[in-house]
Protein backbone atom coordinates (compact mmCIF):
# COMPACT_ATOMS: atom_id res chain seq x y z
CA UNK A 1 0.00 0.00 0.00
CA UNK A 2 1.83 3.31 -1.05
CA UNK A 3 1.58 6.22 1.21
CA UNK A 4 0.32 9.40 0.12
CA UNK A 5 2.65 11.76 -0.75
CA UNK A 6 3.41 15.19 1.13
CA UNK A 7 2.83 18.08 -0.40
CA UNK A 8 5.92 19.41 0.36
CA UNK A 9 9.01 16.80 -0.15
CA UNK A 10 11.66 16.13 2.34
CA UNK A 11 11.31 16.66 6.23
CA UNK A 12 8.33 17.79 7.97
CA UNK A 13 9.22 19.93 10.41
CA UNK A 14 11.87 21.65 8.21
CA UNK A 15 8.99 22.18 5.53
CA UNK A 16 6.81 23.62 8.53
CA UNK A 17 9.84 25.99 9.17
CA UNK A 18 9.90 27.02 5.55
CA UNK A 19 6.50 27.65 4.96
CA UNK A 20 6.20 30.01 8.56
CA UNK A 21 9.18 31.74 7.34
CA UNK A 22 7.66 32.44 3.94
CA UNK A 23 4.71 33.60 5.77
CA UNK A 24 6.20 36.45 7.72
CA UNK A 25 8.54 37.13 4.84
CA UNK A 26 5.00 37.76 2.81
CA UNK A 27 3.76 39.69 6.08
CA UNK A 28 6.54 42.18 6.06
CA UNK A 29 5.88 42.79 2.59
CA UNK A 30 2.40 43.40 3.05
CA UNK A 31 2.89 45.65 5.91
CA UNK A 32 5.99 48.17 4.17
CA UNK A 33 3.01 47.72 1.04
CA UNK A 34 0.56 49.43 3.59
CA UNK A 35 -2.08 46.06 2.56
CA UNK A 36 -2.49 44.56 5.88
CA UNK A 37 -4.69 45.50 8.82
CA UNK A 38 -3.43 46.34 12.12
CA UNK A 39 -4.96 43.07 13.43
CA UNK A 40 -3.29 40.96 10.82
CA UNK A 41 0.20 42.89 11.44
CA UNK A 42 -0.49 42.43 15.11
CA UNK A 43 -1.22 38.87 14.89
CA UNK A 44 2.30 38.34 12.80
CA UNK A 45 3.98 39.81 15.31
CA UNK A 46 2.86 37.81 18.17
CA UNK A 47 3.52 34.56 15.93
CA UNK A 48 6.85 35.56 15.15
CA UNK A 49 9.74 32.68 16.38
CA UNK A 50 12.70 35.10 16.84
CA UNK A 51 13.10 38.65 17.62
CA UNK A 52 14.91 39.66 14.25
CA UNK A 53 11.27 38.69 12.16
CA UNK A 54 9.82 40.84 14.98
CA UNK A 55 11.33 43.76 14.81
CA UNK A 56 11.33 43.58 11.12
CA UNK A 57 7.47 43.50 11.43
CA UNK A 58 7.54 46.73 14.11
CA UNK A 59 9.80 48.40 12.07
CA UNK A 60 7.82 48.18 9.03
CA UNK A 61 4.60 49.44 10.57
CA UNK A 62 6.66 52.83 12.15
CA UNK A 63 5.27 56.36 11.37
CA UNK A 64 1.98 54.35 9.48
CA UNK A 65 -1.26 56.13 10.95
CA UNK A 66 -3.38 54.13 13.25
CA UNK A 67 -7.46 54.15 11.79
CA UNK A 68 -9.50 51.89 13.45
CA UNK A 69 -7.44 52.73 16.28
CA UNK A 70 -9.97 51.54 19.54
CA UNK A 71 -10.53 48.14 17.56
CA UNK A 72 -6.83 47.79 17.00
CA UNK A 73 -5.65 48.16 20.75
CA UNK A 74 -8.32 46.01 21.88
CA UNK A 75 -7.35 43.34 19.64
CA UNK A 76 -3.11 43.89 21.02
CA UNK A 77 -4.70 43.49 24.51
CA UNK A 78 -6.41 40.38 23.62
CA UNK A 79 -3.24 39.21 22.07
CA UNK A 80 -1.01 39.95 25.36
CA UNK A 81 -4.25 37.93 27.00
CA UNK A 82 -3.95 34.52 25.32
CA UNK A 83 -5.81 31.77 27.03
CA UNK A 84 -3.10 28.59 27.28
CA UNK A 85 -3.20 26.04 25.31
CA UNK A 86 -3.21 23.55 28.36
CA UNK A 87 -2.29 24.22 32.20
CA UNK A 88 0.91 22.27 32.96
CA UNK A 89 0.96 19.29 35.17
CA UNK A 90 2.70 20.01 38.45
CA UNK A 91 4.02 17.54 40.54
CA UNK A 92 3.09 17.02 44.16
CA UNK A 93 5.65 18.37 46.59
CA UNK A 94 4.46 18.53 50.50
CA UNK A 95 1.09 18.63 52.14
CA UNK A 96 -0.71 18.69 48.59
CA UNK A 97 1.08 22.08 47.51
CA UNK A 98 2.24 21.85 44.15
CA UNK A 99 6.11 22.22 42.81
CA UNK A 100 6.28 24.68 40.05
CA UNK A 101 9.69 24.78 38.32
CA UNK A 102 10.80 27.68 36.66
CA UNK A 103 14.16 29.47 35.88
CA UNK A 104 15.70 32.78 37.07
CA UNK A 105 17.87 34.36 34.08
CA UNK A 106 19.71 36.84 34.75
CA UNK A 107 22.75 38.43 32.56
CA UNK A 108 25.05 36.22 34.41
CA UNK A 109 23.75 33.19 34.87
CA UNK A 110 20.79 30.78 34.48
CA UNK A 111 19.53 29.25 37.69
CA UNK A 112 16.73 26.64 38.37
CA UNK A 113 14.51 27.70 41.21
CA UNK A 114 10.99 26.86 41.78
CA UNK A 115 7.85 28.25 43.92
CA UNK A 116 4.82 26.28 45.87
CA UNK A 117 1.51 26.46 44.37
CA UNK A 118 -2.14 26.02 45.16
CA UNK A 119 -4.79 25.96 43.04
CA UNK A 120 -8.19 27.08 43.38
CA UNK A 121 -10.66 24.29 43.04
CA UNK A 122 -12.70 24.43 39.21
CA UNK A 123 -9.56 25.96 37.59
CA UNK A 124 -9.77 25.92 34.23
CA UNK A 125 -7.99 27.54 31.19
CA UNK A 126 -11.11 29.45 30.20
CA UNK A 127 -11.63 31.10 33.41
CA UNK A 128 -9.33 34.02 34.75
CA UNK A 129 -8.05 34.06 38.08
CA UNK A 130 -6.37 36.48 40.82
CA UNK A 131 -2.56 35.17 41.70
CA UNK A 132 -1.36 36.51 44.80
CA UNK A 133 2.43 35.82 45.38
CA UNK A 134 3.86 35.45 49.02
CA UNK A 135 7.16 36.05 49.58
CA UNK A 136 8.68 34.59 52.45
CA UNK A 137 10.91 36.03 55.53
CA UNK A 138 14.51 36.08 55.72
CA UNK A 139 14.32 33.04 58.06
CA UNK A 140 11.48 31.21 56.40
CA UNK A 141 10.52 29.24 53.16
CA UNK A 142 7.98 28.66 50.18
CA UNK A 143 6.87 26.34 52.34
CA UNK A 144 6.19 28.42 55.38
CA UNK A 145 4.95 30.98 53.40
CA UNK A 146 2.23 28.81 51.92
CA UNK A 147 1.08 27.61 55.17
CA UNK A 148 0.46 30.95 56.85
CA UNK A 149 -1.38 31.74 53.50
CA UNK A 150 -3.57 28.24 54.50
CA UNK A 151 -4.25 29.34 57.91
CA UNK A 152 -5.16 32.55 56.74
CA UNK A 153 -7.78 30.77 54.06
CA UNK A 154 -8.74 28.55 57.25
CA UNK A 155 -10.15 31.48 59.02
CA UNK A 156 -12.26 32.74 55.72
CA UNK A 157 -10.06 35.60 54.65
CA UNK A 158 -12.73 36.90 51.65
CA UNK A 159 -11.77 35.81 48.29
CA UNK A 160 -8.29 33.91 48.72
CA UNK A 161 -9.55 30.79 47.98
CA UNK A 162 -10.43 32.04 44.43
CA UNK A 163 -7.00 32.69 44.07
CA UNK A 164 -3.59 31.04 42.71
CA UNK A 165 -1.13 31.13 45.58
CA UNK A 166 2.36 30.89 44.47
CA UNK A 167 5.30 31.36 47.30
CA UNK A 168 8.86 30.78 45.43
CA UNK A 169 11.92 30.00 47.51
CA UNK A 170 15.07 32.86 47.43
CA UNK A 171 17.56 31.70 45.56
CA UNK A 172 19.62 29.22 47.48
CA UNK A 173 17.75 29.52 50.49
CA UNK A 174 19.01 27.22 53.33
CA UNK A 175 22.05 26.24 51.04
CA UNK A 176 24.48 29.24 52.07
CA UNK A 177 26.24 29.87 55.40
CA UNK A 178 28.08 32.49 56.53
CA UNK A 179 31.64 31.11 55.85
CA UNK A 180 31.43 30.84 52.05
CA UNK A 181 33.64 28.24 52.09
CA UNK A 182 31.41 25.55 53.60
CA UNK A 183 28.70 26.39 51.19
CA UNK A 184 27.92 23.29 48.35
CA UNK A 185 29.79 23.62 45.35
CA UNK A 186 28.71 26.72 42.42
CA UNK A 187 26.55 28.20 45.96
CA UNK A 188 28.17 31.49 46.91
CA UNK A 189 25.31 33.56 47.82
CA UNK A 190 21.78 33.91 49.36
CA UNK A 191 20.13 36.51 47.19
CA UNK A 192 16.72 37.13 49.24
CA UNK A 193 14.54 39.15 47.05
CA UNK A 194 16.52 42.17 46.39
CA UNK A 195 17.76 44.69 45.28
CA UNK A 196 20.62 42.29 43.75
CA UNK A 197 19.45 41.58 40.13
CA UNK A 198 18.74 37.80 40.78
CA UNK A 199 16.64 38.12 44.06
CA UNK A 200 14.16 40.60 42.09
CA UNK A 201 13.81 38.28 38.63
CA UNK A 202 13.43 35.21 41.35
CA UNK A 203 9.85 37.30 41.40
CA UNK A 204 9.30 38.76 38.43
CA UNK A 205 10.44 35.73 36.36
CA UNK A 206 7.44 33.65 38.11
CA UNK A 207 5.39 36.19 37.60
CA UNK A 208 5.94 36.02 33.87
CA UNK A 209 5.74 32.10 34.05
CA UNK A 210 2.50 31.85 35.35
CA UNK A 211 0.76 34.84 33.52
CA UNK A 212 1.98 32.61 30.33
CA UNK A 213 0.72 29.27 31.73
CA UNK A 214 -2.50 30.15 33.47
CA UNK A 215 -5.07 32.54 32.50
CA UNK A 216 -4.55 35.09 34.80
CA UNK A 217 -6.76 37.91 35.81
CA UNK A 218 -3.96 40.77 34.72
CA UNK A 219 -5.87 43.31 37.06
CA UNK A 220 -5.77 41.48 40.03
CA UNK A 221 -2.23 40.19 40.65
CA UNK A 222 -1.07 40.84 44.38
CA UNK A 223 2.14 40.62 46.75
CA UNK A 224 2.08 39.82 50.03
CA UNK A 225 5.09 38.95 52.55
CA UNK A 226 6.68 39.80 55.70
CA UNK A 227 10.18 41.33 56.72
CA UNK A 228 12.46 40.11 54.42
CA UNK A 229 9.20 40.01 52.28
CA UNK A 230 7.67 42.73 52.82
CA UNK A 231 10.49 44.78 51.95
CA UNK A 232 10.25 43.10 48.67
CA UNK A 233 6.79 43.68 48.22
CA UNK A 234 7.26 47.53 48.64
CA UNK A 235 10.30 47.26 46.35
CA UNK A 236 8.84 44.98 43.33
CA UNK A 237 5.89 47.57 43.69
CA UNK A 238 8.16 50.28 42.18
CA UNK A 239 10.14 48.35 40.40
CA UNK A 240 7.03 47.23 38.27
CA UNK A 241 4.09 49.41 39.73
CA UNK A 242 1.74 48.88 36.29
CA UNK A 243 1.61 45.27 37.18
CA UNK A 244 0.30 44.97 40.87
CA UNK A 245 -3.44 45.64 42.00
CA UNK A 246 -2.48 45.81 45.84
CA UNK A 247 0.44 44.99 48.19
CA UNK A 248 -0.01 43.16 51.54
CA UNK A 249 3.13 43.64 54.07
CA UNK A 250 3.45 42.47 57.60
CA UNK A 251 6.24 43.51 59.49
CA UNK A 252 8.02 45.33 57.20
CA UNK A 253 9.04 49.26 56.04
CA UNK A 254 9.23 51.06 53.10
CA UNK A 255 12.57 51.58 51.34
CA UNK A 256 14.38 53.99 53.84
CA UNK A 257 17.75 55.31 54.50
CA UNK A 258 19.05 56.62 57.62
CA UNK A 259 20.53 60.11 57.84
CA UNK A 260 22.87 60.68 60.78
CA UNK A 261 24.18 56.75 60.41
CA UNK A 262 27.16 55.53 58.53
CA UNK A 263 25.93 52.73 55.83
CA UNK A 264 28.42 50.17 56.72
CA UNK A 265 28.29 49.91 60.20
CA UNK A 266 26.12 46.94 60.80
CA UNK A 267 27.63 46.80 64.25
CA UNK A 268 26.66 50.20 65.64
CA UNK A 269 22.74 49.51 64.20
CA UNK A 270 22.59 46.21 65.98
CA UNK A 271 23.91 47.96 69.40
CA UNK A 272 21.26 50.44 68.65
CA UNK A 273 18.63 47.68 68.51
CA UNK A 274 19.38 46.33 70.68
CA UNK A 275 18.89 48.90 73.55
CA UNK A 276 15.99 50.02 71.86
CA UNK A 277 16.96 53.15 70.64
CA UNK A 278 17.04 52.27 66.71
CA UNK A 279 13.83 54.41 66.37
CA UNK A 280 14.98 57.39 67.71
CA UNK A 281 17.38 58.07 64.38
CA UNK A 282 16.03 60.46 61.86
CA UNK A 283 14.91 58.44 58.81
CA UNK A 284 13.73 59.29 55.47
CA UNK A 285 11.44 57.50 53.03
CA UNK A 286 11.78 58.89 49.09
CA UNK A 287 9.27 56.59 47.78
CA UNK A 288 6.04 57.18 49.71
CA UNK A 289 4.71 59.44 47.05
CA UNK A 290 5.25 56.79 44.23
CA UNK A 291 2.72 54.15 45.99
CA UNK A 292 -0.14 56.46 45.15
CA UNK A 293 -1.74 54.09 42.80
CA UNK A 294 -0.62 51.31 44.89
CA UNK A 295 -2.95 50.19 47.58
CA UNK A 296 -0.74 49.05 50.35
CA UNK A 297 -2.55 47.38 53.79
CA UNK A 298 0.32 47.15 56.32
CA UNK A 299 0.53 45.21 59.41
CA UNK A 300 2.98 46.02 61.96
CA UNK A 301 3.43 45.18 65.65
CA UNK A 302 3.38 48.52 68.30
CA UNK A 303 6.55 47.17 69.56
CA UNK A 304 8.72 46.26 67.09
CA UNK A 305 12.56 46.49 67.80
CA UNK A 306 13.93 44.87 64.08
CA UNK A 307 11.60 47.37 61.87
CA UNK A 308 10.91 50.28 64.49
CA UNK A 309 7.71 50.62 65.20
CA UNK A 310 8.38 54.59 65.12
CA UNK A 311 9.58 54.74 62.06
CA UNK A 312 6.54 52.45 60.51
CA UNK A 313 4.52 55.48 62.56
CA UNK A 314 6.23 58.47 60.46
CA UNK A 315 5.75 56.44 56.90
CA UNK A 316 2.05 56.07 57.77
CA UNK A 317 1.31 59.53 59.21
CA UNK A 318 2.88 60.43 55.88
CA UNK A 319 1.17 58.63 53.19
CA UNK A 320 -1.94 59.55 54.78
CA UNK A 321 -1.18 63.07 54.85
CA UNK A 322 -0.83 62.60 50.95
CA UNK A 323 -3.94 61.05 51.23
CA UNK A 324 -2.68 57.38 49.48
CA UNK A 325 -4.39 54.36 49.44
CA UNK A 326 -3.22 52.83 52.90
CA UNK A 327 -5.10 50.78 55.63
CA UNK A 328 -2.58 50.53 58.21
CA UNK A 329 -3.14 47.86 61.20
CA UNK A 330 -1.01 48.48 63.94
CA UNK A 331 -1.20 45.11 66.53
CA UNK A 332 0.13 44.87 70.29
CA UNK A 333 2.73 42.48 70.38
CA UNK A 334 6.80 42.56 68.95
CA UNK A 335 8.19 41.66 65.45
CA UNK A 336 6.27 38.60 63.68
CA UNK A 337 3.43 37.75 66.07
CA UNK A 338 0.51 39.14 64.50
CA UNK A 339 -2.52 36.89 64.95
CA UNK A 340 -3.54 34.80 61.66
CA UNK A 341 -7.05 36.64 61.86
CA UNK A 342 -5.56 40.24 61.34
CA UNK A 343 -3.58 39.19 59.00
CA UNK A 344 -6.32 37.17 56.91
CA UNK A 345 -8.39 40.41 57.48
CA UNK A 346 -5.75 42.23 55.89
CA UNK A 347 -5.44 40.07 53.25
CA UNK A 348 -9.30 40.36 52.05
CA UNK A 349 -8.26 43.90 52.10
CA UNK A 350 -5.92 43.54 49.71
CA UNK A 351 -8.22 41.44 47.26
CA UNK A 352 -10.63 44.23 47.09
CA UNK A 353 -8.27 45.99 44.92
CA UNK A 354 -8.30 45.91 41.48
CA UNK A 355 -5.43 47.48 39.03
CA UNK A 356 -6.41 50.21 37.19
CA UNK A 357 -4.48 49.87 33.61
CA UNK A 358 -4.39 53.78 32.70
CA UNK A 359 -5.24 55.81 35.83
CA UNK A 360 -5.76 59.52 35.40
CA UNK A 361 -3.03 60.71 37.73
CA UNK A 362 0.73 59.18 38.12
CA UNK A 363 3.22 59.72 40.72
CA UNK A 364 6.96 58.02 39.89
CA UNK A 365 10.32 58.58 41.08
CA UNK A 366 12.85 56.91 39.52
CA UNK A 367 15.10 53.94 40.85
CA UNK A 368 18.76 52.92 40.15
CA UNK A 369 20.43 49.60 39.73
CA UNK A 370 17.63 47.48 38.00
CA UNK A 371 17.62 46.55 34.49
CA UNK A 372 14.30 44.63 34.09
CA UNK A 373 12.35 45.52 31.40
CA UNK A 374 9.91 48.48 32.41
CA UNK A 375 12.27 49.82 35.24
CA UNK A 376 11.68 53.92 35.97
CA UNK A 377 8.08 53.33 33.71
CA UNK A 378 4.99 53.74 35.97
CA UNK A 379 1.89 52.96 33.63
CA UNK A 380 2.10 55.60 31.06
CA UNK A 381 4.87 57.64 32.83
CA UNK A 382 8.21 56.50 31.53
CA UNK A 383 11.39 58.83 33.57
CA UNK A 384 14.01 58.73 30.36
CA UNK A 385 16.85 61.18 31.86
CA UNK A 386 17.04 62.17 35.99
CA UNK A 387 19.61 62.96 38.43
CA UNK A 388 20.12 60.61 41.64
CA UNK A 389 20.00 61.56 45.13
CA UNK A 390 22.92 59.92 46.66
CA UNK A 391 26.37 59.28 45.48
CA UNK A 392 29.12 56.75 46.56
CA UNK A 393 29.14 55.93 49.77
CA UNK A 394 25.81 57.33 50.93
CA UNK A 395 23.03 54.51 52.25
CA UNK A 396 22.40 52.28 49.17
CA UNK A 397 18.66 53.49 48.81
CA UNK A 398 19.84 56.49 48.69
CA UNK A 399 22.03 56.19 45.66
CA UNK A 400 19.05 54.62 44.03
CA UNK A 401 16.44 57.65 44.53
CA UNK A 402 16.37 59.55 41.30
CA UNK A 403 14.01 62.15 40.32
CA UNK A 404 9.98 62.69 40.95
CA UNK A 405 7.54 63.25 38.65
CA UNK A 406 3.76 64.18 38.89
CA UNK A 407 1.47 63.51 35.81
CA UNK A 408 -2.14 64.36 35.28
CA UNK A 409 -4.61 64.11 32.43
CA UNK A 410 -7.89 65.81 31.80
CA UNK A 411 -9.99 64.62 28.99
CA UNK A 412 -12.75 67.41 29.47
CA UNK A 413 -9.49 69.84 29.07
CA UNK A 414 -7.90 67.90 26.86
CA UNK A 415 -5.05 68.51 28.76
CA UNK A 416 -1.82 67.06 30.17
CA UNK A 417 -0.29 68.02 33.05
CA UNK A 418 3.47 67.96 34.58
CA UNK A 419 5.23 68.17 37.35
CA UNK A 420 8.99 67.38 37.91
CA UNK A 421 11.86 67.28 39.85
CA UNK A 422 15.45 65.92 39.28
CA UNK A 423 13.74 64.79 35.86
CA UNK A 424 15.48 66.32 32.33
CA UNK A 425 13.39 63.98 29.47
CA UNK A 426 10.66 61.77 30.24
CA UNK A 427 8.18 59.57 27.63
CA UNK A 428 3.93 59.60 28.09
CA UNK A 429 3.00 56.67 26.46
CA UNK A 430 -1.21 57.21 25.08
CA UNK A 431 -4.31 56.30 24.10
CA UNK A 432 -8.36 57.43 23.62
CA UNK A 433 -9.06 56.92 27.36
CA UNK A 434 -6.28 58.95 28.61
CA UNK A 435 -6.62 61.79 26.30
CA UNK A 436 -8.56 63.02 22.67
CA UNK A 437 -5.89 62.29 20.20
CA UNK A 438 -7.85 63.78 17.42
CA UNK A 439 -7.62 67.16 19.13
CA UNK A 440 -4.10 69.43 20.09
CA UNK A 441 -3.54 68.40 23.12
CA UNK A 442 -2.48 71.34 26.09
CA UNK A 443 0.84 71.02 27.90
CA UNK A 444 1.32 72.53 31.02
CA UNK A 445 5.10 71.45 32.58
CA UNK A 446 5.92 72.65 35.87
CA UNK A 447 3.37 75.27 35.63
CA UNK A 448 3.88 77.01 32.35
CA UNK A 449 1.83 76.47 29.45
CA UNK A 450 3.49 75.21 26.20
CA UNK A 451 2.16 74.98 22.65
CA UNK A 452 -0.41 72.93 22.22
CA UNK A 453 0.77 69.12 20.84
CA UNK A 454 -0.89 67.67 17.83
CA UNK A 455 -0.37 63.78 18.01
CA UNK A 456 -1.00 60.82 15.16
CA UNK A 457 -2.11 57.54 16.20
CA UNK A 458 1.01 55.20 15.26
CA UNK A 459 0.98 51.32 14.11
CA UNK A 460 4.27 51.24 15.00
CA UNK A 461 3.75 52.82 18.63
CA UNK A 462 1.12 50.42 19.55
CA UNK A 463 2.80 47.04 17.91
CA UNK A 464 5.84 48.00 19.79
CA UNK A 465 4.34 48.52 23.42
CA UNK A 466 1.69 45.65 22.78
CA UNK A 467 4.87 43.57 22.74
CA UNK A 468 7.14 45.25 24.87
CA UNK A 469 4.20 45.89 27.67
CA UNK A 470 2.95 42.41 27.35
CA UNK A 471 3.62 41.03 30.75
CA UNK A 472 1.90 44.20 32.43
CA UNK A 473 -0.91 44.08 29.80
CA UNK A 474 -0.72 47.68 28.28
CA UNK A 475 -0.78 48.72 24.88
CA UNK A 476 -0.75 52.74 23.74
CA UNK A 477 -1.28 54.21 20.25
CA UNK A 478 1.24 57.16 20.67
CA UNK A 479 4.02 58.72 21.89
CA UNK A 480 4.86 62.23 23.30
CA UNK A 481 8.32 63.00 24.92
CA UNK A 482 8.60 65.79 27.39
CA UNK A 483 11.61 68.09 28.54
CA UNK A 484 10.92 69.34 31.67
Amino acid sequence: MKMPRSPLPGNPMKSGRVCLSLALSLLVARAALGQDTPQRSLDAIFAAKDDKTRDKLISALAGRELTDHAAAREHALGLQRRVPAALPELKIAHEGALDYPYQVRTRRTVYNNYAMVDLPKGLSRDKPVPLVIGLHSEKGTAWYELSGLRACLRTGAGGLGDCILACPQALNRGLTSHDPTTNPPGITEYFGWGPKQEGVDTVLNLIDGLVRDYNIDRDRIYLTGGGMGGEACFRLAQLRPCQFAAICVRDALPMHYLTELKPNDGKQIADLRAAGKLGEQPVEFPWLLAHRNMPVTWVHANDDKKYPTAWARKARDAMQQAKLPLQFHEYEGFHGSAKVELIAQALGEMLQHRREPSPAELTARGMKGDDNPGNNRHGWLEIKQQTWQGKRGDWPEKQAAGGLVTVSTSKAENLITVTSEGVSELVLWLHDGLIDLSKPIRLVVNGKEREPVTLKRDQGVLAQTAWDMRQTGEAYTAKLAVRP
